[in-house]
């Protein structure tokens, strides 16, 4: 989402909120996106290098979470 989006719909649903408030969350939403990105880029580069393992234990646990849980 681009910053004018994000401010948009920042004012619609907090519209009771200061321009530094409002200021405060943009950025910390701008940073975490950009925190997202670099992890994503990170995790592809493991990938193509052969070099991204997802221990069986976790992806066990996971799937019986969403089973018990998607019943």
């Amino acid at each position: 989402m681009d910053e004018k989006k994000l401010r948009k719909l920042l004012e619609e649903k907090l519209g009771n909120l200061s321009e530094k408030e409002l200021q405060k969350i943009e950025k910390y939403l701008t940073e975490e996106k950009n925190l997202r990105r670099q992890k994503i880029e990170k995790i592809k580069e493991l990938i193509e290098r052969g070099e991204y393992n997802v221990p069986p234990e976790k992806v066990a646990e996971k799937l019986l979470e969403y089973l018990k849980k998607n019943r």
